[in-house]
């Protein structure tokens, strides 16, 4: 399964709608208006509405005018369709555009176009820029695309690592969470905890949903993948199996009232993560100091330097899985579990034997032995890493597997030709005086940029009193050594052991549903 991302969508974007939020408490919010108007699944309509106002109404209204937010549906391939958002008139109304792409800069851009053409009553407008996206040909990454006068954009490249500033999503994760807190949540996810993001701004709390899970690359999160709930489906942060969910600040209360047990729990507006585990102390010393130099040095704050300095972590935890293949003439190339957990360093090797139990490592390794044994092949920035570093290994077996592919007996490695990431050159009027300034300062112009763009954008600028505050890391809470003895992860088959649990696809999201007795 690998990513959740959809290859060769038919459309650019499956349908926009204009939702209203409902004016009598407790019932539902309305489509006011959507395209193509022939768009018939009344099952996916009421569920984007509901998902176009993920708190509590009467609680903030004002403060959350013009922001952008994304939430996530689940077909039922396990692909996930972004439902990218932006409030309006006093929070009352939303714009949403529902599309199996994840152009979250560009559909941003275009929401903001598309709300003042309607705040302008340019109807005529509005119609024909959806008409002439709805029906454009999905174009190839970074190609320049014209819409109209006031619509343009450059097709984001999914294949490169996220740069800062032009990755929207990356940038709010880095300003709102110190460095202590990103590797803390990083553990857990190579965990598979159950995590909870809660923020009073939908753009941070999506944003940092998105920015945390990308750092994951080339393993994608496997589980439940929520990064705004509804207060309708709250009952499911109860579920006892992975998840990573993002939850408004307004239904947090209601959220701790609900039986939490074992959950780590980041609040971006206070920068602080409560967590029960010793996850961060559980992984290789060695690769989590360098990891957290790396974010450290101010050089790396924009560009691609936050996704690369994860990349390279992931490349020293995971990248000896080449030693691991095993090639056999005229046998289909496969994996051992055993050649990969062994090795020198007793705490990697502890780590090893815990990852080949991870669902993201697994559905990685299915991933590459699929690309191998159909001939595909493949090349990417991991692969590159791994090559560049010393993390195979003798690398015995993997040169053995280079020799059968170039002798075409089973696969075929496609070579990509590396290209300067370009992001860099955007930057780098922002970045050059970086080595005369601190990462508190650099954080704090990061800050200002975002807010600037989004300003530009046509959306408000975010009230000062709104914006997370760093604050000290909190250490973890130190509990009975004995209460964390024989805990692991649930991740096998998303809660097998759980009978009073199942999976099921409810309102086009793949959730956990509980049975009663």
């Amino acid at each position: 399964m690998g990513s959740r991302i959809k290859q060769n969508p038919g459309t650019t974007f499956e349908v926009y709608v204009e939702v209203t939020c409902p004016l009598v408490a407790g019932s539902d919010p309305e489509v006011r208006r959507q395209f193509p108007k022939d768009y018939s699944d009344q099952e996916i309509l009421q569920t984007v509405a509901k998902f176009c106002f993920p708190f509590y109404v009467d609680s903030l209204t004002v403060g959350q005018v013009g922001q952008n937010f994304t939430f996530v549906l689940t077909d039922i391939d396990s692909k996930q369709r972004f439902g990218f958002c932006r409030l309006s008139s006093g929070a009352k109304t939303c714009f949403c555009i529902l599309s199996y792409l994840p152009w979250f800069e560009v559909f941003y851009k275009l929401l903001n176009v598309l709300a003042d053409y309607t705040m302008k009553g340019q109807d005529s407008q509005r119609c024909e820029l959806l008409q002439t996206l709805y029906r454009l040909p999905i174009p190839e990454p970074a190609t320049s695309v014209h819409l109209s006068v006031h619509s343009y954009f450059t097709v984001p490249d999914t294949r490169e690592l996220p740069s800062i500033p032009e990755n929207r999503n990356l940038t709010e994760y880095f300003v709102a969470v110190d460095v202590n807190n990103m590797l803390h949540l990083y553990a857990s996810m190579l965990y598979e905890r159950r995590i909870l993001i809660c923020c009073s701004k939908l753009s941070t709390l999506t944003a940092c949903v998105h920015g945390s899970a990308a750092l994951l690359y080339p393993m994608f999160w496997q589980h439940v993948y929520i990064p705004v709930l509804p207060p309708h489906l709250l009952d499911y942060c109860s579920a006892p199996m992975p998840y990573l969910i993002g939850v408004h600040l307004s239904l947090i209360e209601k959220v701790r009232n609900i039986s939490l047990e074992d959950v780590v729990i980041l609040n971006m507006d206070t920068n602080t993560l409560e967590t029960p585990f010793d996850d961060l102390q559980s992984l290789p010393n060695d690769v989590v100091s360098a990891l957290k130099n790396r974010l450290k040095k101010v050089s790396m704050t924009t560009g691609d330097g936050v996704a690369r300095a994860f990349l390279k972590a992931q490349a020293a935890f995971f990248g000896s899985y080449r030693n691991a293949l095993k090639i056999e003439p005229e046998e289909p190339i496969t994996f051992c579990e055993e050649t990969f957990a062994s090795h020198r360093s007793a705490t990697m090797r502890q780590f090893l034997q815990n990852a080949i139990q991870l669902q993201l490592f697994k559905q990685f390794i299915d991933g590459r032995l699929d690309l191998l044994n159909s001939g595909e092949g493949f090349s990417d920035v991991f692969e590159e890493e791994i090559n560049l570093g010393e993390y195979a290994g003798s690398d015995k077996l993997y040169h053995q597997w280079l020799s059968t592919v170039r002798k075409g007996s089973g696969a075929i490695l496609n070579t990509v030709k590396t290209k300067a990431n370009p992001a860099m050159k955007t930057v780098y009027k922002f970045a050059k005086d970086h080595a005369k300034m601190g990462i508190k300062e650099v954080k704090n112009r990061l800050k200002q940029k975002v807010l600037e763009d989004i300003s530009e954008n046509g959306c408000p600028t975010m009230p000062e009193d709104s914006i997370p505050r760093t604050a000290p890391s909190p250490l973890p809470e130190k509990r009975d050594p004995k209460l964390r003895d024989d805990r692991r992860p649930i991740t096998d088959h998303f809660g097998l052991g759980s009978p009073n649990w199942s999976w099921q696809l409810v309102m086009g999201v793949l959730l956990p549903t509980r049975h009663s007795h």
